[in-house]
């Protein structure tokens, strides 16, 4: 197969990688099953996204069953990569689509093969270690790009989210590089111990001391590898704490965590290493080589002993190594969470993070068993401060280089450096806050790190942050200065900038706070700006002396007091608003100077109406005199003095009096409403007769101005609003959308009307009037308050649509299908010459004329057809458009008009194609062809060739002109054949419109062609006389150039042979001959230097044929002056000697008694040689000359048969002169004779001619009327006789000659033979076809398939021969006859190879039978073609082609219906056993879904084929067949859904307590069991599909198991229900589970698994020793540990399990409740008297945790009791030392050994809630401190989740906020607890009153979050069972109402997880 350019592209890249040539590649790729790969690949077939190409050895399994590498060359292997067998061993090649971002959402976009290589390919190579690979290109290839924030890729990809997920993003990617980095090293960088050498000694099978007597080589060799192992675990160990100590650059926590994960990974590679077989042989080997005797080996004995005990001291160390790893790396995972924000996340998110983090620190601190050393913390938090630094910059930088903080946003860089101050405040806070609640701990670790180590460098990059914020407040200060554009403050900007660039051009590092030059710099800095704040100052001062504007003063004043920072400067300000109050008088005097003057004419704002312009003017005024002494009234100061009180009375009285000035106006615009209002009773529309009648809207601008009015004044608020100009207000959307929608219309009306083109404007006008009479209401009726002005609007435009639709589809027409027509018809070349440079031969030009002219007016006919439907389309579309009654329609005459119009553009168009046809030819045929050009290139090709008589040009000139002269009529003729439209009658379709119940009026007929109109148009004539004589001018230029070759006529015109005979008379001598050859030579050579071609105008002479000509003329002559003597001298020679040979034959002819033919040849022959012995030495004495002068000339030329003629020819002739001397002596004694003879048979001769000519006129072929079959009779009879006669003519004519008598005519015979000849041309053709034709009809139809490709040869051969019969035989009816047997046949010919198909079945043959009526015994062997040609099949040609496809088609679905058979009779079932029953009693499930995958298919395919209409033969069949699978589907669904019913029900009723409670259906189900056995056993034995589902009685036992089944699964749902009714938590187990329970109910023992499942943390129940029935604890088991509750009160497990499971139930309850109650009488002795651990340790986990929660509401509540009843301002403190010393002990508790894991669980959940708690005091305690917590009732307190017991109800009782919960009691057993945040109280708090208002919570967020545990977590804390339902989308309304009952029957919490 052929590659194309994406091919050859991948196999260079491939070549290119693996070094080797790109054929090698491409004849891989080529191979047909790897090219289909990559084009399944190329094309989106395939499923993968990528291709790998392999360039090794395969793989094959060596005797081990291991891959080896392959003997021979290398191959390349193509594959997805997903093949084991197919592993990459040095180098692979991959390619990967990039177009398939659409692949996850639909079909693959097929890649391009045309072009090598774009973006829709990827090429890349890969390693043999592919993830080496995948590190190496992370690492220093994306990681690179992507850590770049500025990279343009990468934040294309990140535009959709914010910042910090960017940064996050950036911050994972970077460490799964490095987590891939570090995995990758640690595959090869490990401890890798070298294993022992193999061995030919089994030391497991030998004694110590004879494999240390008998291999001590062996035993050293363990020995030294031991001493190599030690060597290498010891240098490893110092290596990695070395190493970690050197640490370089500025660190962040997360190496450390990295350090000791890889140190863990390391250690333990070495322990797996140590514990693998090989390496235990050595241990054991040596220790027992140690224990053996002294005797044996004391020397190597020792040297073990030193080595096993330095092994032991390794072993300790990595013992110790790898505790300590594992023990750090636990706790430093649980940090890994914490430290992720610092390198994730922005200063202020934290600062939020840093109490966890401590936290955490606390944690590693006090409970680590290696990490809490001071060095290793302090480390960890100098780490943890690096990283802080490190993301302060990174915040600060935002990605960029240092210089770029010049250029940021001022604002956001300075809040991001305040944000470092913070976190370095927030984090040292949080550490002091740390550091002192250690302190209160003082058995517990210290923070007692070095602070300076810890916060040194943070503190100094914090004072470097202050600096940088002074400097940039600076900066900014300066900035805005500028950006305000202050008149003259440009110099002291630039003074500004030059400072700052002078700062910048020191290039300071900005963050880098370890270097001093920037302070020195900074404070340089500073002095230069103070002196510039100075100069500000002055320029302030002046600023404010050159403003006279009041507002403009205090608007200057505000600007700056916002922009300047400084304290001097400020102060400043604030003396410069007295100087403002005095220059305010001055403005109250202009106002009212400005009002007077202006108050009849004021200034009105632009686009304001008159009243709304005079009311804002004078509230402008208001509002200048009113602005600033609002802002005086801020400054009592000012207006306390005398002088300020008059001008406030100046001031209340021009604002009184331009408050008057706005009512007057006002009153008057009211006033002027209700005229205004009489405007919208006009119409919609009027006509304007002064232009033309155009439609305008008639809308008073009037309205337009009062709602103007209205809104302006709604707009400026306080002012009442009249109802009138409300109402108007609120319908300006109406008005405005009436004015603009008539307005728009009638642009579009417009617009419409004027797309209308000219040619069809006059049929158009009833169109528009039609238009104009929608629109007339909008004249007459419509007002601007009509109601129906929607409607109105929807009916015009309806309209107006409707009209744009016409005109765009006429115009759409006349464009596309008319004007576009024409223009191609006038483009219309209707010649086609050849290019510049291509020669035609006449022929070829006349051909290419006639071929093109044929072509084109095919083309030409077509399109004018084609315009003139268009047209007529036009026509009727528009003649059939929905006109009005009241509208008059388009007349006849519009409609005649437009066609007759486009039948004149169609006359002009083929005018122009056929004058720019004429012109094309006449310019390629001038000389002036091209400007600049020479000369006009050839046209014509010419030939020179030799006649006989001269030298002539094919084609001559005058046929070049015909040629021309007749393409040019051709041109002409194209329109010949084109006619002309019929523009008097009306096209049939319009007519059929108008009138459609009239028949359309018939045409007067064509109107003639446009031919008669294109010929007598001036200019074709003018270019056509042109043409005509264009190439005759050259006629003559050829004439002269034929002269030249006159010199050479000789050779053509003169003969050779005589030339050779005048040449011979000459008598030449040798001599002659030489010179004349060597003349014909040089012609030859004079020749070849002619010029091939040579051109005349536009003829191109082609001298090549006359060339030839000449040498080869030349070459004659010369070779026959040369040959020609020696073929004379040859030929006389030959010639005597055959002379003599055939006269010696003839005499030897045997004469007989009147044989005169014989007697005659003799006689001739004698006299011949008396005639030829006179001259024969004539001709003896040429030959010998001519030899002669062969001989001494052409030596060697004679061959041996030549020289043998040569010197016998006398010999010979001499000796037949004596036989003929003989033989005339013989022949004179019979002459007499045989001349009597011959007269008496001439005479005879005649008569019977005579006689055969009347004969033949009377009986011969010829006779009229006699059929063709006797007429080829008696032809081959005649022809015969004649034969026989004329032989005898012959010999007659030869005698008279002999004996001198007349010759005798015989014309009869003469016409006779003529006759004969015509006769045989025909009758032959016709006998072979009949003999052929008949030769067919005996073939048996079984063979003639085989025949039919010889049949139809033959049958055209006969009529090719037929068609070419001369044209006086085609009146003989044998010809007609003959023709018609042809034609016959023919006809026939095809039917019979369709009859012949296979497909052709017996009832195909009876549809023929039928239709043809004859009877065709089609299966008898004997059947013969001819009984169907005798059928007259060609009379049903349609008929029996259409029953011939019908059976192509039947035959295809009688394959597809018997595949479908034998598939179906070949299906089985497969049959399985049921838990205990090992014989078959089940379907297998996934056999019989494969079954109805197949019957569903089938069933689709039986349906198709029946819905064809060709399946009525195999209807029965296809019934049956759909039937059968139809039942057999019903069944196998029926039977496989009481097959799941039954194993459901097996185990209920066929054993346990559910059988004996249920022994009704116990009992029916025993039955139905014993039936569904018998039909499954029956079944398994058939196994068939098909026949076991057809089986009557599976079919009639199916629904009666099935009924059965249904009723035993109700009374058992009847029979479920109830219990669940007994025991509601049976609602939240499954039915099968809760089957095994209650079939168990006897025997309590055999369901202790299940009491999980139905109580929150009861795993099992402990029973009395003696009374097994009766339980008397409940146990939660963890582990190998229990923990239990004893029963109040035993619980008897008798009777229904329901019942005694709800008396467990309640006593669980109330035993919780005494442990409860017990701790609460406890809780008031904890740390006085007794310890946390003793009351952990009496109580369960569940109540330890109650009971500290007691403690603390109580101490708590009492503490905020005590502080505010008795101002008691220590109790604080002493309940704060309390909870601080509970948390203490209970730390100090979770590093001792508490005895399990329990226990362990139990205090440290203690600890999780207690820290809460004791944080929670703590923050309140500072509340108090600020005076925000008065006392117990603040809602700080309320808020809390607060256990109290009340003792008054003797129940433990949950407050939060204002609702309470009594304690539920449920028995939770011992498990951990959520650490409770902020997030957690306030979700308690607001699912708290949700349920005290009888509410449910529904928490929403992202997954992870905690919503579900949480919500577990509070009902723990209300001691209540949490049943949490994972929601799906398999859950059903049933389902949820189980749970729904179950819940709200027990009182338990339900949470139904991902509800959504």
């Amino acid at each position: 197969m052929a590659l194309n350019e994406r091919h050859k592209w991948m196999a260079a890249n491939a070549a290119s990688s693996f070094g080797v040539q790109d054929r090698i590649i491409e004849d891989y790729i080529g191979e047909y099953n790897n090219l289909k790969k990559i084009n399944d690949f190329l094309e989106g077939r395939s499923k993968h996204r990528h291709l790998f190409i392999y360039f090794q050895r395969p793989d094959i399994p060596n005797e081990m069953g291991e891959l080896v590498d392959a003997k021979g060359d290398p191959k390349v292997m193509i594959t997805t990569g997903e093949h084991e067998d197919m592993r990459i061993k040095s180098r692979a090649v991959f390619f990967v689509r990039a177009n398939d971002g659409a692949a996850e959402h639909g079909e693959k976009k097929p890649i391009r093969l045309d072009v090598p290589s774009d973006g829709e390919l990827l090429f890349g190579e890969m390693a043999a270690s592919p993830l080496e690979s995948l590190n190496t290109g992370l690492l220093s290839v994306f990681q690179p790009l992507i850590g770049v924030p500025a990279s343009i890729d990468v934040e294309s990809a990140v535009s959709n989210c914010d910042s910090d997920q960017a940064v996050h993003f950036r911050a994972e990617f970077q460490r799964f590089t490095t987590d891939l980095s570090e995995g990758v090293r640690s595959l090869t960088d490990g401890v890798e111990l070298p294993s022992p050498e193999a061995s030919d000694v089994d030391v497991r099978t030998l004694p110590p001391q004879d494999v240390a007597r008998d291999h001590p080589k062996l035993v050293e060799e363990y020995e030294k590898l031991l001493e190599t192992w030690c060597q290498q675990i010891e240098q490893y160990l110092e290596e990695t704490i070395e190493s970690q100590q050197k640490d370089t650059g500025d660190p962040g926590p997360r190496t450390e965590l990295d350090f000791w994960r890889m140190r863990l990974q390391k250690i333990t590679s070495i322990t797996e290493q140590l514990r693998t077989k090989e390496r235990k042989q050595v241990f054991n080997l040596l220790q027992s080589i140690a224990k053996v005797n002294q005797d044996v080996a004391v020397q190597s004995r020792q040297s073990i002993f030193n080595t096993l005990r330095r092994w032991k001291q390794v072993d300790i160390g990595i013992t110790e190594a790898f505790n300590e790893a594992k023990d750090n790396v636990k706790y430093l995972t649980s940090l890994e969470k914490f430290i992720e924000p610092l390198y994730v996340s922005s200063p202020a998110t934290i600062i939020e993070t840093l109490p966890a983090l401590m936290n955490a620190a606390q944690m590693i601190l006090t409970i680590s068993r290696y990490y809490n050393t001071t060095e290793r913390m302090t480390k960890l938090f100098t780490k943890i401060t690096n990283q802080m630094i490190t993301t302060c910059k990174a915040c600060v930088l935002e990605g960029e280089e240092s210089e770029a903080l010049w250029t940021k946003d001022r604002l956001v860089l300075i809040n991001n450096l305040d944000s470092c101050i913070k976190l370095n405040m927030a984090y040292q806070e949080q550490y002091r806050i740390t550091k002192e609640t250690l302190q209160k701990l003082p058995k517990g670790k210290q923070f007692d790190f070095s602070e300076t180590l810890i916060f040194g460098r943070f503190d100094l990059f914090c004072r470097r942050v202050y600096k940088l914020i002074d400097m940039f407040q600076t900066i900014q200060q300066f900035t805005s200065l500028s950006q305000h554009r202050f008149d003259g403050m440009e110099p002291l900007v630039d003074s500004f900038k030059s400072i700052l660039v002078a700062f910048q051009t020191k290039r300071h590092d900005l963050l880098d706070f370890q270097q001093n030059k920037f302070d020195r710099d900074y404070v340089q800095f500073n002095v230069r700006i103070q002196d510039l704040e100075n100069n500000l100052r002055q320029f302030i001062n002046q600023s404010f002396e050159q403003i006279a504007s009041i507002e403009a003063s205090l608007k200057l004043l505000n600007k700056l007091q916002s922009i300047l920072q400084g304290e001097n400067l400020r102060a400043d300000l604030e003396s410069k608003f007295g100087v403002i109050f005095n220059n305010y008088g001055q403005e109250l005097n202009q106002v009212q100077d400005q009002y007077e003057k202006c108050k009849t004419a004021p200034p009105l704002v632009r686009n304001l109406p008159p009243v709304a312009g005079h009311i804002t003017w004078s509230r402008h005024l208001y509002k200048r005199i009113e602005g600033p002494m609002h802002k005086f009234k801020c400054n009592p100061a000012i207006l306390a003095s005398k002088e300020a009180k008059k001008l406030i009375r100046m001031y209340n009285k021009m604002a009184k009096t331009l408050i008057e000035f706005e009512t007057l106006w006002y009153q008057a615009w009211v006033n002027s409403i209700e005229a205004v209002k009489s405007g919208l009773q006009a119409t919609l529309i009027i006509k304007h007769p002064e232009d033309g009648n155009r439609f305008h809207v008639n809308f008073d601008p009037e309205i337009l101005q009062l709602i103007r009015e209205a809104r302006c004044m709604n707009r400026m608020g306080g002012i009442k609003m009249p109802e009138a100009a409300r109402m108007m207000l609120l319908q300006e959307q109406k008005f405005k959308v009436y004015n603009s929608e008539l307005s728009f219309f009638l642009r579009e009306y417009r617009r419409v009307t004027q797309m209308v083109k000219p040619i069809v404007s006059t049929m158009m006008k009833s169109h528009i009037e039609n238009l104009e009479y929608k629109m007339r209401p909008a004249m007459v009726t419509l007002t601007w308050t009509s109601m129906n002005i929607e409607s109105f609007f929807v009916d015009i435009w309806k309209e107006l649509d409707k009209l744009e639709q016409l005109i765009l589809t006429v115009n759409d027409l006349m464009e596309n299908r008319v004007d576009a027509n024409l223009k191609v018809v006038s483009n219309v070349l209707l010649v086609n010459l050849p290019d510049d440079n291509e020669l035609v031969s006449l022929d070829e030009f006349v051909e290419m004329q006639e071929r093109h002219v044929e072509h084109t007016t095919n083309f030409l006919v077509a399109k004018s057809l084609e315009i003139e439907n268009a047209v007529n389309d036009m026509l009727a579309i528009m003649v059939a458009f929905d006109f009005d009654p009241h509208v008059q329609g388009i007349t006849e005459s519009e409609i005649i008009k437009v066609k007759a119009q486009y039948n004149y553009f169609l006359y002009q168009a083929l005018l122009n194609a056929t004058k720019r046809s004429l012109r094309v030819m006449k310019l390629r045929l001038s000389s002036n062809y091209r400007e600049g050009a020479a000369q006009a290139p050839a046209f014509f090709e010419v030939d020179l060739q030799l006649d006989g008589v001269g030298v002539r040009m094919v084609p001559a000139v005058e046929e070049i002109q015909a040629a021309i002269n007749g393409g040019a009529v051709a041109v002409l003729k194209c329109s010949k054949r084109i006619d002309a439209w019929d523009t008097v009658t009306i096209p049939k379709n319009v007519q059929l419109i108008l009138n459609p119940n009239l028949p359309p009026v018939q045409g007067t007929g064509g109107q003639g062609t446009f031919y008669d109109r294109i010929a007598a148009d001036k200019e074709i004539l003018k270019v056509v006389l042109l043409l005509t004589g264009s190439v005759q001018s050259t006629k003559n230029n050829c004439e002269q150039y034929l002269t030249k070759f006159k010199d050479y006529e000789w050779c053509w015109k003169d003969d050779i042979a005589k030339n050779y005979k005048k040449f011979i008379e000459g008598e030449p001598t040798l001599d002659d001959f030489e010179v004349k050859l060597k003349y014909f030579v040089g012609l030859e050579k004079e020749v070849e230097k002619w010029n091939p071609t040579h051109q005349i105008s536009a003829l191109m002479l082609q001298t090549t044929s006359l060339q030839k000509s000449l040498k080869e003329l030349a070459n004659t002559w010369k070779e026959a002056f040369a040959k020609e003597l020696h073929k004379d001298a040859y030929a006389k020679l030959e010639q005597v000697f055959e002379m003599v040979k055939r006269t010696r034959k003839r005499l030897l002819r045997e004469v007989t008694s009147g044989d005169i033919d014989a007697l005659a040849y003799v006689m001739n022959t004698l006299q011949e040689v008396r005639q030829k012995e006179s001259e024969i030495e004539l001709e003896f004495i040429p030959i010998e000359h001519m030899y002669r002068i062969l001989d001494e000339n052409l030596p060697n030329s004679l061959g041996k048969d030549e020289q043998d003629l040569r010197s016998m020819y006398k010999k010979n002739w001499d000796d037949l002169l004596s036989e003929c001397e003989e033989k005339q002596k013989d022949l004179a004694l019979y002459q007499i004779q045989y001349r009597k003879d011959l007269i008496k048979t001439v005479n005879t001769f005649k008569k019977d001619v005579v006689q055969f000519r009347a004969t033949y006129e009377r009986n011969g072929p010829m006779v009229k009327g006699i059929p063709p079959r006797e007429a080829v009779e008696r032809l081959k009879r005649f022809r015969e006789e004649y034969e026989v006669r004329g032989r005898k003519q012959e010999i007659y004519y030869v005698g008279e000659d002999l004996f001198g008598v007349p010759h005798q005519q015989y014309p009869a015979l003469d016409q006779t033979k003529q006759e004969l000849g015509y006769l045989g041309t025909l009758y032959d053709l016709y006998v072979a076809v009949l003999e052929t034709i008949k030769e067919y009809k005996e073939y048996n139809w079984a063979d003639v398939p085989e025949y039919m490709e010889t049949m139809q040869k033959t049958i055209d051969s006969f009529a090719g021969r037929c068609k070419r019969m001369p044209k006086q035989l085609r009146d003989w009816p044998a010809y007609g006859e003959l023709k018609k047997e042809i034609e016959d046949f023919q006809e026939v010919l095809p039917l019979l190879q369709e009859l012949g198909k296979p497909s052709i079945m017996p009832r195909h043959w009876q549809q023929v039978m039928e239709m043809t009526g004859k009877e065709l015994p089609i299966e008898s062997d004997d059947f013969k073609l001819s009984a169907l040609i005798e059928a007259n099949l060609n009379e049903f040609v349609d008929e029996i082609s259409d029953i011939c496809e019908g059976a192509d088609k039947q035959l295809v679905i009688e394959q597809k219906i018997k595949e479908i058979s034998q598939q179906w009779e070949g299906l089985f079932f497969d049959f399985g056993g049921w838990k205990q029953r090992d014989y078959p009693c089940i379907l297998v499930g996934a056999k019989v879904g494969e079954t109805q995958e197949i019957l569903e298919e089938t069933m689709n395919q039986l349906n198709t084929m029946n819905a064809q209409r060709h399946s009525i033969p195999f209807k029965e069949e296809l019934t049956a067949l759909i039937t059968t699978l139809s039942d057999t589907g019903d069944t196998i669904e029926k039977w496989f859904k009481i097959q799941q019913m039954w194993t459901s029900l097996e185990s209920v009723f066929t054993g346990g307590d559910i059988a004996k409670q249920m022994p009704m259906e116990a009992k029916k189900f025993s039955q139905i069991d014993k039936d569904w056995v018998k039909i499954m056993q029956k079944s398994a034995e058939t196994k068939l599909v098909v026949p076991c589902c057809t089986n009557d009685m599976l079919k009639q036992m199916l629904p009666v198991l099935g009924a059965g089944l249904e009723s035993c699964q109700k009374s058992l749902e009847s029979y479920l229900e109830g219990k669940r009714n007994k025991f509601p938590r049976f609602y939240f187990t499954s039915d099968p589970v809760l089957l095994k329970i209650l079939s168990q109910g006897s025997d309590p023992e055999s369901i202790q698994e299940d009491f999980e499942k139905l109580f929150d943390a009861i795993n099992r129940v402990q029973f009395d020793k003696v009374d097994k029935k009766k339980i008397m604890k409940i146990l939660g088991v963890v582990g190998s540990a229990v923990e239990s509750v004893d029963m109040v009160t035993p619980v008897m497990a008798v009777g229904n399990i329901e019942d005694w499971l709800l008396a467990l139930e309640y006593e669980m309850q109330r035993s919780v409740r005494k442990e409860c109650r017990n701790a609460a009488i406890m809780c008031p002795q904890i740390l006085n008297g007794l310890t946390l651990s003793e009351f952990g340790n009496q109580t369960i986990a569940q109540v330890s945790l109650l009971g500290i929660q007691l403690v603390w509401t109580e101490d708590f509540q009492n503490a905020l009791t005590r502080m505010a009843v008795n101002k008691d301002k220590k109790v604080m403190g002493e309940a704060n030392r309390k909870f601080v010393q509970m948390l203490s002990d209970l730390v100090a508790l979770c590093l001792t050994d508490l005895g399990s894991k329990m226990n362990r669980t139990k205090f440290e959940t203690l600890v999780t809630v207690h820290v809460h708690q004791k944080d929670l005091f703590q923050d309140v305690w500072k509340m108090v401190k600020q005076g925000l917590v008065k006392d117990q009732n603040d809602f700080e307190w309320l808020k809390q989740t607060r256990c109290y017991w009340k003792t008054d109800q003797d129940h433990a009782v949950v407050s939060i906020a204002d609702v309470d919960f009594v304690y539920s009691y449920e028995y939770l057993g011992c498990k951990e607890r959520l650490v409770i945040t902020a997030l957690t109280d306030r979700c308690y708090v607001t699912q708290s009153q949700a349920l005290g208002m009888f509410f449910g919570g529904a928490p929403a967020g992202p997954a992870g979050t905690g919503k579900t545990e949480t919500t577990k977590d509070m009902g723990r804390t209300l001691g209540i069972f949490v049943v949490v339902t994972n929601c799906s989308d398999q859950h059903r309304f049933r389902d949820m109402a189980k749970i729904f009952k179950g819940l709200c029957m027990s009182g338990l919490w339900g949470c139904f997880d991902e509800f959504n």
